[in-house]
């Protein structure tokens, strides 16, 4: 099998819907040469009975819990190579996706052409097809986490036009790929799982592509590839989610680096709302402190419960 697609959903079902109709819309390959399997999450709104209904030629898994992100990709990952054998290419693909062009085909020829790249991604746009949505990032660091304390004129410097989209129309080297649309390279996870599964819900796409390079491969932007992200529409931001995300960045921070590295970025990032609570109080700005101050206090609920490696 040349492709294998990948797609977790939990009360997706409108979307997921729309996505697999483009990905076989669009998808200019023979059929036996790319697969595709939907991890359904524990969903209540009939999603799965919607693939098994509507789309026959997907393998649909029902995961019977909420496995989160990673360890449901992992199990899309296993069910499809325990039926069709072990793949070429792996393309983990968001419900909230539709794509404009041959993507996968496009981003398959790539890793063709490149066989250092272990991974690949197109250029996302927003719902109008033509707006830039984040598509890739530098890897976090303390630079990062540092930068998003700067007044807006630093951040521009530090963070150019192109930081996160591909206004060219030839591949580069990037830093990470959003898990919305990436491809892998199958032999460079050798005998792992695609995703670390202690990661529940974000991250991981940034700590997957951080394990390849460090295996000698490239993480690169394909701009020939496009695919609109529905970005926010499949998972609301709420406070307790906003803790999970921090949760997550410490257990990323640790595995990547160690535990030292993690906590100097905790204090960086407290010390940095801590300031703005300050700034908030003295230049009159009670929403801004209050903003802030919740931050803060959510900041420390989740180093102090977060997940260990």
């Amino acid at each position: 099998m040349r492709i294998g697609i990948i797609l977790v959903s939990y009360n997706t079902r409108d979307l997921l819907y729309n996505c697999l109709k483009s990905v076989f819309e669009q998808t200019a390959l023979p059929e036996n040469t790319f697969r595709v399997v939907v991890v359904d999450n524990g969903s209540t709104d009939q999603s799965l009975e919607m693939v098994q209904r509507d789309f026959p030629q997907v393998i649909a898994v029902d995961a019977g819990e909420n496995l989160g992100f990673g360890r449901a990709n992992n199990l899309g990952m296993e069910r499809l190579e325990a039926q069709y054998g072990r793949t070429e290419y792996l393309l983990f693909l968001n419900p909230d996706t539709l794509l404009l062009n041959n993507a996968p085909g496009i981003l398959a020829d790539f890793l063709d052409r490149h066989p250092t790249a272990g991974a690949v991604g197109g250029n996302l746009y927003g719902a109008d097809g033509t707006t830039p949505n984040q598509s890739f990032s530098p890897v976090h660091g303390l630079g990062w986490e540092l930068m998003k304390f700067m007044p807006n004129s630093v951040k521009n410097w530090y963070w150019p036009r192109g930081t996160w989209f591909n206004y060219g129309t030839t591949p580069r080297q990037v830093g990470y790929i959003s898990g919305a649309d990436l491809m892998i390279r199958r032999s460079a996870l050798g005998d792992s799982p695609a995703f670390d599964p202690d990661f529940f819900m974000y991250y991981e796409d940034m700590e997957l592509c951080v394990r390849i390079r460090r295996a000698g491969y490239g993480v690169w932007s394909e701009p020939q590839a496009r695919i609109i992200h529905l970005e926010g529409q499949a998972c609301q931001v709420s406070r307790t989610k906003f803790e999970r995300l921090q949760q997550t960045k410490y257990l990323y921070y640790n595995k990547v680096h160690d535990p030292g590295y993690a906590r100097a970025v905790y204090w960086l990032t407290q010390c940095g709302y801590r300031f703005y609570v300050l700034w908030g109080r003295v230049s009159g700005n009670r929403e801004k402190a209050a903003r802030y101050r919740e931050w803060a206090e959510v900041n420390a609920a989740a180093w102090h419960s977060r997940p260990k490696p």
